[in-house]
């Protein structure tokens, strides 16, 4: 099971390695959608991309899992790791046809996600429609915060 770390918080002044982080993230993206470095076993495996999105109250992780149905996806948490398993059948009859292109992904995925320290795991929702996975992570009352007034004398 890979732990990803939860995303950094971006510093009031710009870092003067942003650009580079920028540069490498956007090389390993390339290197890993390229075809020729693939292995075999990585041909048939494939990521779902998500989104994490923190609002008032609750934290909102949406995933595009195009042409998979509802009952091939798992939602689990342990402790404060959020996991998303599911698979992506190839079902369809080969009969004397050729295949000339063939970029479709198919296979079983996983990802894996350390909650903020402040969500509330006991009590996340999820709701899949039309190909898109979306979790509804509430915030625990005492991580929302709250605002304090401030009285004059």
């Amino acid at each position: 099971m890979k732990i990803l770390p939860t995303p950094r918080h971006r510093p009031a002044r710009p870092s003067p390695w942003r650009d580079f982080d920028l540069l490498e993230d956007r090389m390993q993206r390339l290197m890993q959608s390229f075809p020729l470095w693939e292995t075999p076993a990585e041909a048939f495996t494939w990521t779902p991309r998500v989104d994490l999105v923190g609002e008032e109250g609750h934290f909102v992780l949406t995933a595009e899992i195009p042409g998979i149905e509802p009952d091939d996806i798992s939602v689990e948490v342990e402790g404060n790791v959020l996991t998303i398993k599911g698979e992506k059948k190839f079902e369809r009859e080969q009969k004397d046809e050729h295949m000339h292109v063939a970029e479709r992904r198919y296979g079983t995925f996983e990802r894996t996600f350390t909650l903020p320290s402040g969500a509330d795991s006991e009590n996340i929702e999820a709701e899949f429609e039309q190909g898109v996975l979306t979790l509804q992570i509430p915030k625990r009352p005492e991580a929302q915060g709250r605002k304090i007034e401030v009285k004059a004398k």
